[in-house]
């Protein structure tokens, strides 16, 4: 039976590595949407968008919740891997520079006020899911998030304590071995002497 102190640290570990593992970047405010379409299985070069999906995807949702991200698992083997960034951006009509105040608003059509979309897509096949961080890191130009100096702390302290329980179970170990052996020994001298007195 696992401790519950032991399953703490698990669990706060395993928060820690979803806070600051790979994957944890800001994404800029224009990213609208990112969509990943994959297939099931890894075969034909889709082990590399899976562990994405698994791994550094969880960490972008948990940094960037306003963005939908979303996975088609649906492709063959032999379809392309490929993962979709939706940018918004003003419409050419549009300049920078225009606010829109509530009476140029109203004022406006609202195919006008709708923000144009732009794709860049990511060819994920027979990429690792690092290779594929990095070629989305660079198209969106995304901000790493540093450790604070207290997660930096709660980090230390708990491969401290992982170290500490290694070495603690090893001792266990032993200790349970050898009461288990002396056991042994005791009833093969018993069965001895029984045999001996008949």
């Amino acid at each position: 039976m696992v401790s519950l102190p032991h399953r703490m640290r698990k669990l706060q570990t395993r928060l820690l590595a979803i806070r600051l593992g790979s994957g944890a970047y800001i994404l800029p405010k224009d990213i609208n949407r990112i969509h990943m379409r994959f297939a099931p299985r890894i075969e034909g070069g889709h082990m590399g968008p899976r562990k994405f999906w698994h791994h550094e995807l969880v960490r972008l949702k948990y940094h960037n919740p306003a963005i939908s991200m979303t996975t088609d698992r649906t492709a063959r083997a032999e379809d392309p891997a490929v993962l979709s960034v939706h940018f918004t951006s003003p419409t050419p009509t549009q300049s920078p520079d225009e606010t829109t105040s509530g009476p140029a608003f109203a004022d406006s059509t609202p195919a006008a006020a709708q923000p144009t979309e732009r794709v860049s897509t990511i060819d994920m096949k027979h990429r690792t899911n690092a290779e594929i961080l990095d070629e989305l890191v660079r198209m969106t130009k995304a901000q790493a998030v540093e450790a604070t100096e207290a997660e930096r702390e709660e980090l230390r302290s708990l491969e401290e304590q992982r170290v500490k329980g290694a070495k603690d179970s090893a001792k266990s170990l032993e200790v349970r071995a050898r009461v288990a052996r002396e056991k042994q020994l005791l009833e093969q001298a018993r069965g001895e002497l029984a045999a001996d007195a008949v």
